[in-house]
């Protein structure tokens, strides 16, 4: 892999197309180094080689387009460097995982516009950034399988790849058979989400962690919004409301979309702050309530 630098048109390019599928967090994510693959050695030549002739042959079979899209897919620094070196060894793996029900036993990836849910099944490293893989996928003829699916290969040879949904796609499965021929990674994306430092997230106190969001949703939010739920904060404090009360208002002044961005990260970077133990309560019951 070969560092990209700031002011090279391929930085620009990824960027973009990174910062712009990370909803409300854009403006908090720092992108502090982008590698891409130079193919500089004779396996990673054969890859691509190997890729280029699986891509020529599903387009054959497809009337001519192999129907090839960029493509997320976030984990783990230690399992992108596996999948860098050797290639995917798993589908699914932790990163998966995080993603919720799986569609299909495969090589779960996101399409380009959805690059904060791929962030969402990253993990922070010691250095507290988080990493994650931009890929050219081969997609072929695609059918769609259900959330939660045991299938773990094509129903029939006409298909290639599974999807969610085939107007607007937000998953993309590779079958194990396929995923080290339909999949090539370009570029690793190493990147810090500025408002989920690790010091904030490091807490063994459940009303310490409700006062990490509060200050996490300071950000996005107008004074307003902020005082309603200081409001409701106080109200759960002093037990005037129980903390699925807090939470039903919490979703109606944030939103969903707001709501569900930020609990989810702060529940992965919670799990994996080894002084977490003790921050549950309300937290849990944000993560429990399927936002």
């Amino acid at each position: 892999m070969v560092k990209i630098e700031e002011g090279d048109m391929n930085h620009y390019l990824v960027k973009k197309c990174f910062l712009s599928g990370m909803g409300p967090l854009a403006a908090d994510t720092r992108i502090l180094a982008l590698h891409k693959n130079s193919c500089s050695s004779l396996i990673a030549r054969a890859r691509l080689d190997s890729f280029k002739i699986f891509a020529n042959a599903v387009a054959k079979k497809c009337g001519g387009n192999a129907n090839i899209r960029p493509a997320w897919f976030g984990a783990s620094r230690d399992e992108i460097n596996e999948i860098v070196c050797h290639g995917f060894s798993q589908c699914g793996g932790d990163g998966a995982r995080k993603l919720g029900p799986m569609h299909g036993f495969g090589v779960q990836l996101l399409p380009i516009n959805s690059s904060i849910n791929g962030v969402l099944s990253s993990e922070s490293d010691e250095k507290g950034l988080r990493h994650i893989l931009l890929c050219r996928v081969i997609l072929g003829k695609m059918e769609v399988i259900p959330r939660g699916s045991k299938q773990f290969h094509p129903t029939s040879l006409e298909f290639d790849s599974g999807v969610d949904n085939l107007c607007k796609p937000s998953r993309y499965t590779v079958w194990s058979c396929y995923m080290n021929s339909h999949i090539f990674v370009d570029y690793i994306v190493s990147f810090r989400v500025v408002c989920f430092s690790a010091s904030a997230i490091k807490t063994t106190s459940p009303w310490k962690g409700i006062q990490t969001l509060m200050a996490i949703f300071s950000r996005f939010l107008h004074p307003s919004k902020m005082a309603l739920l200081a409001k409701y904060y106080n109200d759960l404090q002093n037990q005037k409301i129980t903390s699925q009360q807090f939470v039903m208002n919490l979703k109606q002044v944030t939103g969903d979309k707001l709501l569900f961005t930020v609990t989810k990260f702060y529940m992965n970077e919670l799990r994996s702050a080894r002084n977490a133990g003790g921050s549950r309560g309300v937290n849990c019951q944000i993560e429990r309530e399927r936002i």
